[in-house]
């Protein structure tokens, strides 16, 4: 049996552990402090007036961005996100695919906890409060411009951003482990998946630069410099093991590279 390249650090990066530790502090520091606060609410301001603004312009423009923010649209980009987990080349070896798939769901749960107690901070702090489609005006509603569309465009308590957090996640894990046409296919997705929920106003420029980010750093901060979650995934990934055999002896299944890696 081949033993699969590791997906996460194996040794410690006390530097860079601490690094991204800070990185991720000095982000939510600018946000709680009164001064960087308003900077940052002028910054969401015009991101939201340039961005919602433009769907006055355009019953094409609107129609796209409310489709968007669909739970359809939502479920075709997971779809888009575990390509990459799934068929090599595109981020992952195809030695690492199981390794990689089941990494990426632990990262998940490491960031689960930490975006829980982010979340009733802000809260308790009157840091997260309605999203920009119900606090500033002019705005452009899916709800009300487009009823017929069952699309997302508002949010009463929007930081941190849960899309960006999970987007971002994803875009480092896979840069940490390869550098290819398909990360950057991967960075250009990403970014771009961030968007629907700008455009739509269901959440603050900040909600993502700022608390999405954070999350995002302190979470691959704990992957990539430290060895703990390679060690919590070897035993996932044999935990999982008999459940991705079994399911690899389905007809058609079974001949994807996850299953034959």
């Amino acid at each position: 049996m081949i033993t699969p390249d590791p997906v996460f650090s194996t040794r410690w990066r006390p530097a860079l552990l601490i690094g991204m530790h800070l990185a991720a502090a000095l982000l939510l520091f600018s946000f709680i402090n009164e001064n960087g606060r308003a900077l940052w609410r002028s910054l969401d301001t015009q991101v939201f007036y340039a961005l919602n603004g433009s769907l006055f312009a355009s019953d094409i423009w609107s129609h796209f961005w409310a489709w968007m923010n669909t739970r359809e649209v939502d479920a075709l980009s997971a779809l888009l996100m575990l390509a990459f987990l799934i068929f090599p080349g595109l981020g992952l070896k195809r030695n690492q695919l199981q390794a990689g798939f089941t990494g990426f769901l632990l990262l998940m749960l490491l960031m689960l906890p930490m975006r829980e107690v982010l979340s009733d901070y802000s809260e308790a702090n009157g840091l997260s409060g309605p999203s920009p489609s119900l606090q500033l005006e002019p705005a452009f509603r899916f709800s009300s411009e487009l009823p017929e569309i069952p699309a997302k465009d508002s949010a009463s308590t929007s930081f941190p951003g849960d899309h960006a957090s999970v987007l971002l996640v994803w875009l480092g894990f896979l840069l940490f482990n390869a550098r290819n046409v398909g990360t950057l296919v991967a960075a250009a997705l990403a970014l771009f998946l961030m968007l629907p929920r700008l455009f739509g106003g269901a959440h603050w420029f900040t909600d993502a630069a700022v608390g999405g980010l954070s999350l995002a750093l302190v979470t691959l901060a704990w992957a990539y410099a430290s060895p703990l979650p390679q060690l919590l995934n070897r035993g996932l990934l044999r935990l999982l093991g008999p459940l991705y055999r079994l399911a690899g002896r389905i007809p058609l299944l079974g001949r994807l590279p996850f299953f034959s890696g």
